[in-house]
């Protein structure tokens, strides 16, 4: 997998970000964004609308749209290409046909780092020492309380 070519999605930056941020699960990602068909035809835009975000990693967004978020950085603009395997596969999905090659011009505007109660909601589910370990990046607490004397 990548977005190198071929049946894999490929991107064309057609201006560069900051190239400092680039997405990490659990990040929030922001983008602006127009997809299109093979023929052209617009299925959804965010263009004249509130940017659409998403969590990376949470596999809420098709593939191709969480492979680009990983290598592109707040600001920059790209075309992505997504083969039906990245996008919607053998469904149809609203206007869109199964098989389809799906186009986005794409724009990254921004990343945001995991607040902290989505972070202690994702370390819950992965036990105590996720959990202190989450605690003492946030500058919450302390140890948990030891049983003490006599207990």
């Amino acid at each position: 997998a990548g977005l190198a070519g071929g049946m894999d999605p490929r991107l064309v930056v057609l201006s560069p970000g900051d190239g400092l941020h680039f997405a990490t699960p659990g990040d929030t990602v922001t983008v602006h964004y127009t997809g299109t068909l093979d023929d052209g035809t617009v299925f959804d835009s965010s263009r004249g609308k509130q940017p659409f975000s998403f969590v990376q990693g949470t596999h809420s967004v098709i593939p191709c749209f969480e492979e680009a978020a990983g290598v592109m950085s707040p600001g920059e603009s790209a075309e992505l290409t997504c083969p039906a395997a990245y996008g919607y596969g053998d469904r149809q999905v609203g206007s869109i046909p199964p098989n389809s090659t799906l186009h986005f011009q794409l724009q990254l505007v921004k990343v945001e780092p995991p607040t902290f109660w989505s972070a202690l909601m994702k370390a819950s589910e992965q036990g105590m020492p996720a959990l202190q370990q989450l605690m003492g990046a946030f500058g919450v607490g302390g140890a948990p309380p030891s049983a003490g004397p006599g207990a």
